[in-house]
């Protein structure tokens, strides 16, 4: 690992701008190939390599708490799979030691991928040694030379192929990278969403509301607006991958609405998940409103500012026939220092019933 092979990736975004000095690059006894220092949270690029199946082989020596790891499959800072670790003490029992968020439209969404994460036997002051096993959409994590994988990811990125860079503050050496081999991969299985998950939606293109207010019934867009939009297996619908910058405004509101249909008059609970700001409308009237900002942190939604599927619970109060339920979901996020701004982080939603029984999607 030379300085020759290596650049700067431009901040941006999640991406921060340089605080922590040089990245150093040394070789010595030990590591004749190099090794590379990132003091800081900035991203080193290869100017070489390039994966879309295969392995990667790497050992890494966090500088500290933070999200360091590697993204492959990457291009530009619009697009990549990312594996970091937040390397700490309580590893071996912590469930988000090892994560994994794709980059779509330049945001990179922690905040509503709680799933793609476990503990990991990681040292937090030595050297840790990663493999991934990639193949189309699935990955495979070994840590520290396990024979079993720590974590088994479904991958959600965007592109199939693409470079590799590093995420610091962290050292990294003995990069290797082969292409190919990953037909042995098990396939990833979905998540089985839970009764009364709420699978089938339609969307609207995001708008920009005058001072960030709180949508009302007018703000909902007309019938011709809307359109199917793809949810994942845990019904899961992340506006950032379908209309993230440079699709939506600054500062937006996305639009989803699903229908239920009953028999008769019925009262039913409703479990919502959402980052960052979001309005319930049930039949044109709202009834809820809420945040889950991660700053600051006494007005964090469990678990830890982050999308789950009860970061709330409403009473949905459904007339006979069709209910048309619409969600209007903010993008604004609160900075640490004060203030808003577009999220670089992820934007979504998604809804279950806690009780389904006498209900239909039509």
């Amino acid at each position: 690992m030379t300085s020759e092979g290596w650049t700067l990736a431009p901040a941006a975004g999640w991406i921060p701008d340089r605080q922590g000095g040089k990245t150093a690059f040394a070789s010595y006894e030990g590591f004749p190939d190099g090794v590379m220092t990132v003091p800081d949270e900035a991203i080193m690029v290869s100017r070489m390599a390039h994966l879309a199946d295969g392995s990667i082989d790497f050992d890494i020596k966090p500088l500290a708490y933070s999200d360091t790891g590697i993204i492959f499959r990457r291009q530009g800072n619009d697009s990549g799979e990312f594996l970091y670790l937040r390397a700490d003490p309580d590893c071996p029992a912590a469930n988000d030691c090892i994560q994994y968020v794709p980059v779509t439209h330049g945001l990179m969404s922690w905040n509503i991928y709680s799933t793609e994460q476990g503990p990991a036997p990681i040292t937090t002051t030595g050297w840790n040694h990663l493999r991934l096993m990639v193949a189309g959409g699935r990955m495979e994590v070994f840590v520290n030379h396990l024979q079993e994988p720590t974590l088994v990811v479904k991958l959600r990125g965007a592109k199939g192929d693409g470079g590799i860079a590093f995420k610091g503050p962290a050292v990294y050496a003995n990069l290797v990278i082969k292409a190919g081999g990953g037909d042995a991969l098990a396939a990833v299985r979905d998540l089985t969403p839970a009764p009364g998950t709420i699978t089938t939606w339609r969307s609207a293109a995001p708008v920009a509301l005058p001072g960030g207010r709180t949508p009302v019934a007018a703000d909902i867009p007309a019938n011709a607006a809307w359109k199917p939009i793809e949810s994942a297996p845990d019904g899961l619908v992340d506006l950032g991958r379908a209309f993230g910058s440079p699709h939506a405004p600054a500062v937006a509101t996305g639009w989803l609405q699903f229908t239920l249909a009953t028999d008769k008059p019925a009262r039913h609970r409703l479990n919502i998940g959402w980052a960052p700001e979001i309005t319930v409308f049930l039949n044109g009237t709202r009834v809820y409103s809420g945040s889950n900002f991660y700053h600051p942190a006494a007005g964090r939604l469990q678990p830890d500012g982050r999308l789950e599927s009860d970061n709330a619970s409403i009473q949905l109060d459904l007339q006979r026939g069709e209910n048309r339920i619409v969600l209007a979901v903010g993008n604004r996020w609160r900075r640490s220092v004060g203030g808003f701004e577009a999220s670089p982080y992820g934007w979504g939603a998604k809804a279950r019933l806690v009780d389904p029984a006498g209900t239909r999607v039509p």
